[in-house]
C-alpha cells in the first residue's frame, strides 16, 4: 500500500520536527502514540520504519502496526 514510499514524507530532514509537532496536535495521533508507547513491538516497528522506509512493507500485514501507520497516513 505504500508503493515503497515513506508515508512519513521522505527523509527525516529539516522539516521532520515541524511535521512531528503538527501530528502531535491531532487527538487521534496522540491516542495512537500513547497506545504505541505501551507496546514495545509497535515502538520498535515505528523506529525501524522511520529509519528504513522499506520496512513498512514488512509490517503492512501486522494488524497492530498497520492500524497506527494507516491512521498516521490519513493526517499527513
Amino acid at each position: 500500500p505504500f508503493g515503497g514510499a515513506n508515508p512519513f514524507g521522505g527523509g527525516m530532514g529539516g522539516d521532520a520536527m515541524g511535521k512531528a509537532q503538527e501530528l502531535m496536535k491531532n487527538p487521534k495521533v496522540m491516542e495512537l502514540m500513547m497506545k504505541a508507547q505501551g507496546n514495545p513491538k509497535i515502538m520498535a516497528a515505528m523506529q525501524e520504519c522511520m529509519s528504513n522506509p522499506a520496512a513498512f512493507a514488512k509490517y503492512q500485514n501486522d494488524p497492530e502496526v498497520s492500524e497506527l501507520i494507516k491512521e498516521l497516513q490519513k493526517v499527513m
